[in-house]
């Protein structure tokens, strides 16, 4: 399909789905929401590369599309504008030294964790109801892991960010929405390069990191407030008194990447191993033992996922495959058990 011509769809889809949502209703000032999703993150891959201070032109790099969880919470100040906050769960991208650089294996692993504050404005309430927004966002690096680089350090970042995205309402309470979010920033990520397989001579390497990052999301959305109680109707909340519960559902797996090397009996000092976050298909059981507490067994459909080195070993190539079965047992606390909402927490202990 030629550019225009998508284009020309996304537009007509656009101006159906606002024609679609019926009489124009402003969201209502001391409405909130909810929202929780599964995201997927690609930074730019873009910058300037200096060794020894020099500027190569023709060096690049490349980092690979990360899936996390977001949680966002807003609320609406005035009719259809909306003040919002997100924070993400840690995603891990590599970087793969690319044009001049090509062939050279993994610089390192950064694991990042987002944040935004912004506001959103939301002209429609109805089946669907699209909005833009904007606002910081904030980019914090959680941890670093060398492999071919030494001392790799990728500083915290910050910049603005612009999203929209369409609301579909399944019930006056909740729906389903997608989102897209690009923000707009960069950091300087250092480290040192080895010149000899000894490591006892390095390069100095300095990025002008481009990060750019786009955000793709979908998920659930829960609203609360006037508005919604409102056009709930007067049907009572029920508490639920199910004993035996089951859900099924697709689970984020990131594991610590954590490694006692010995290599003929004696420790090797500064190795490491790293993974990346993956996904599987989980099935819960759970069982009320009071009303409010329940033992829940999950169970996932084992992965296979690749293992790579960290640190003294980290400018090896991929170390192997490992499969293993996910297993967890939880208890839960359920404060509440109505129809409409019941959040839970509780502590978790793999098995």
């Amino acid at each position: 399909m030629h550019k225009w011509g998508f284009a020309h769809l996304l537009s007509t889809a656009a101006a159906v789905a606002i024609l679609g949502t019926g009489p124009a209703m402003a969201q209502e000032a001391g409405d909130s929401f909810a929202r929780v999703a599964a995201a997927r993150t690609k930074l730019i891959d873009k910058g300037e590369v200096r060794t020894n201070g020099v500027l190569d032109p023709a060096a690049d790099y490349k980092t690979r599309e990360t899936f996390h969880g977001e949680v966002t919470l807003g609320y609406y100040v005035m009719d259809a504008i909306a003040l919002e906050a997100s924070v993400s769960t840690p995603a891990t991208t590599n970087n793969i030294p690319a044009g001049s650089l090509t062939g050279l294996p993994n610089l390192g692993d950064d694991e990042f964790v987002t944040a935004t504050v912004g506001a959103s404005f939301h002209p429609f309430k109805g089946p669907v109801s699209p909005y833009v927004g904007g606002g910081l966002q904030l980019h914090f690096t959680t941890q670093e892991r060398d492999a071919l680089a030494v001392g790799l350090n990728i500083p915290n970042a910050h910049g603005p960010y612009v999203q929209g995205g369409i609301d579909f309402r399944l019930s006056p309470k909740f729906g389903l929405f997608v989102e897209a979010r690009k923000a707009f920033y960069h950091t300087t990520a250092t480290g040192l390069l080895p010149l000899d397989a000894t490591y006892t001579s390095f390069a100095a390497v300095n990025a002008k990191a481009e990060l750019d990052p786009l955000t793709l999301k979908i998920g659930l959305t829960a609203h609360f407030g006037p508005s919604s109680e409102k056009d709930d109707g007067s049907a009572p909340i029920e508490t639920d008194t199910t004993k035996w519960v089951v859900r099924v559902g697709a689970t984020n797996l990131s594991l610590v990447d954590k490694l006692d090397l010995q290599v003929a009996g004696a420790p090797y000092p500064g190795a490491g191993m790293s993974t990346y976050e993956h996904r599987t298909p989980t099935v819960q059981i759970g069982y009320f033992v009071t009303p409010n507490v329940a033992i829940n067994a999950t169970l996932g459909l084992p992965p296979k996922i690749d293992v790579f080195g960290a640190g003294t070993i980290g400018a090896l190539p991929k170390l192997g495959e490992v499969t293993y079965g996910p297993m967890m047992l939880t208890a839960q606390f359920h404060p509440t058990r109505s129809s409409g909402c019941a959040p839970i927490s509780g502590p978790a202990l793999p098995i």
